[in-house]
């Protein structure tokens, strides 16, 4: 739907028995489904302006605060970065085994070609999409 004209049961044409069966249903649907998003977006619209939206929001950025605090501190930890320089070293010696490379290279190569796939796919749909319009 690329213009931002909107479909509504007052708008759709009187459409020949032939054409359409039961005609009175799908006006009353497309009613009871513009009815649906009103009432959600009414729904959403209340519930960011809540208190409890607010509330929410302050819990997060109080929790994100001090799960930053405790990762700095950890970061300055010296057996945090004891562990972590032991575990570069591990894993620099464990690529010096061909068996540990091949199989790096096989994942590596794998996940290229499902990223490969779902882009190919997510195009589809999107091409889908505009020739539906």
């Amino acid at each position: 739907m690329s213009d931002n004209t909107q479909t509504t049961p007052n708008h759709i044409p009187n459409p020949t028995p032939e054409t359409t069966p039961n005609p009175p249903h799908n006006e009353s649907l497309l009613a009871e489904l513009h009815a649906l998003g009103a009432q959600l977006e009414a729904v959403a619209r209340a519930f960011l302006n809540s208190n409890q939206a607010h509330q929410i929001q302050q819990d997060l950025q109080k929790g994100v605060g001090d799960v930053v605090e405790r990762l700095q501190a950890l970061r300055n930890n010296e057996k945090i970065v004891e562990v972590g320089e032991k575990g570069k070293q591990l894993v620099e010696k464990a690529m010096e085994n061909p068996s540990v490379t091949e199989a790096h290279t096989k994942v590596v190569s794998g996940l290229a070609n499902i990223n490969e796939e779902l882009r190919k796919l997510a195009a589809s749909l999107t091409e889908n999409r505009h020739q539906g319009e």
